[in-house]
């Protein structure tokens, strides 16, 4: 396939504008994490957490904010977009085509069940995932 001049066609960093919200971030969330994918936390109400083996990652962490004053930590999360993960091979290999889940490697995704998220690209160690 011939590439585009300008190095090529991505669905990574298009802004969805909409579709950011502030969370709550769980304890031990740290700046570090911001890029990472993310899941719901069942701990309390409006609560995200880093996206572990198995988890339905419902988007990418973009902002940290530790909100020392009033003893939380809050972030925005993009729900909707196209996002760039490290991957794990653990079980299967991520694949175009594949949906993604949390993997049990901090920060990584792996192939799963999760109808909202389609990969798009797999470059290495990353995936270009869209999540709609």
């Amino acid at each position: 396939m011939t590439e585009i001049a300008s190095g090529g066609v991505t669905l990574v960093g298009i802004p969805q504008q909409d579709f950011r919200f502030t969370f709550r971030l769980t304890a031990g969330m740290v700046a570090a994490d911001i890029g990472k994918p993310v899941a719901l936390s069942t701990a309390a109400n409006n609560t995200v957490k880093l996206a572990g083996d198995g988890e339905v990652v419902i988007g990418r962490l973009l902002t940290y904010r530790n909100l020392t004053t009033e003893g939380i930590i809050v972030g925005t999360v993009e729900l909707k977009g196209g996002f760039r993960f490290d991957t794990t091979g653990a079980p299967v290999a991520v694949a175009v085509g594949n949906q993604v889940v949390g993997s049990a490697t901090a920060g990584a995704v792996k192939a799963g069940v999760n109808p909202r998220s389609l990969v798009v690209a797999v470059n290495g160690t990353t995936a270009d995932v869209i999540f709609i």
